[in-house]
């Protein structure tokens, strides 16, 4: 089952932008294209799902999410807390889209 990537990508966006709330606007311009990556780095895990080890994916996993942090946190109005649970929340959202097309994955 293909994942619909620009679904996800928007439900990614939602998921920090709910984490984040009113200072959604503020962090949104840099935020955005760190989102863009995520999701870029989720295809790529996707596509090389077959030969992946768990090493491997939770080394994508969590640079992808120190990096939404770093961009995140930057902003004074973002507490590294706040960082965290948005990283956190976008993955999730990649995590279930994975799981859900293929459910045999054993790194998930």
């Amino acid at each position: 089952m293909a994942i619909d990537w620009s679904n996800i990508g928007s439900a990614v966006e939602q998921s920090v932008a709910s984490v984040v709330g009113a200072d959604w606007a503020i962090v949104a311009p840099a935020a955005k294209a760190q989102l863009t990556a995520l999701v870029e780095t989720a295809q790529a895990i996707e596509a090389e799902r077959d030969q992946m080890s768990a090493a491997e994916y939770n080394g994508l996993r969590l640079s992808q999410q120190r990096a939404l942090e770093g961009v995140l946190s930057s902003y004074a109005a973002i507490s590294i807390v706040v960082a965290e649970q948005a990283a956190a929340a976008a993955w999730s959202v990649v995590t279930q889209a994975l799981k859900t097309a293929y459910p045999a994955l054993s790194f998930l």
